[in-house]
């Protein structure tokens, strides 16, 4: 066997690596605000879009043990102006509970005391993250020819876990806390 300089050694390791990391799939965890449109209707605003949310491993774990994640969906709105700052708006939530039913092995989805049941969990992923025709605004509420800005966010609600999981979600943020971050859109009237 011949034998192997540093250099080469170090050259074929890292080749290894770039063909293991090529092969491999990475799973993203987290929410991602991948649409947001904010329209006028008669006197109103209404926002419309979707969330993307893929859960941990931890997260599937416990919601699949009978666990309800409870999402929160924040909106806020400012009026810019020139000589002063921001004005503000609004400032919206609601929340989006997730459960599981082993026994119907059906997942439901509740947003303002409606419930939806679904099949597969990307089904019900697709419903929590959904924000279409939420009303956030009225006419009335705005000024003509002025620009607004629109932050929207969603998470989960540890708060919401039950006491002996929340202590376990501090403890262990990363695999419990899921955040969109506050995502900013403009608007005008």
């Amino acid at each position: 066997m011949p034998a192997c300089t540093r250099r080469d050694f170090l050259l074929r390791a890292a080749a290894g690596l770039a063909a293991f990391a090529a092969t491999s799939v990475v799973r993203a965890e987290g929410i991602v605000l991948a649409q947001a449109d904010i329209t006028l209707k008669g006197e109103q605003f209404q926002l419309s879009g979707h969330f993307d949310i893929d859960l941990s491993p931890t997260l599937e774990k416990a919601l699949m043990r009978g666990v309800q994640l409870t999402f929160v969906q924040a909106f806020e709105a400012q009026r810019e102006r020139d000589y002063w700052l921001a004005e503000d708006l609004i400032d919206l939530q609601r929340s989006v509970r997730l459960s599981y039913n082993a026994l119907l092995r059906q997942y439901y989805v509740t947003l303002q005391g409606v419930y939806s049941s679904h099949e597969s969990l990307e089904d019900a992923l697709r419903a929590v993250g959904d924000l279409r025709d939420w009303v956030v605004l009225n006419v009335r509420q705005t000024k003509k020819k002025s620009t607004n800005l629109a932050y929207i966010r969603m998470y989960l609600d540890i708060a919401q876990l039950p006491k002996p999981l929340q202590v376990n979600a501090l403890a262990s943020s990363a695999r419990w806390q899921l955040d969109s971050g506050w995502q900013e859109r403009t608007f005008k009237y």
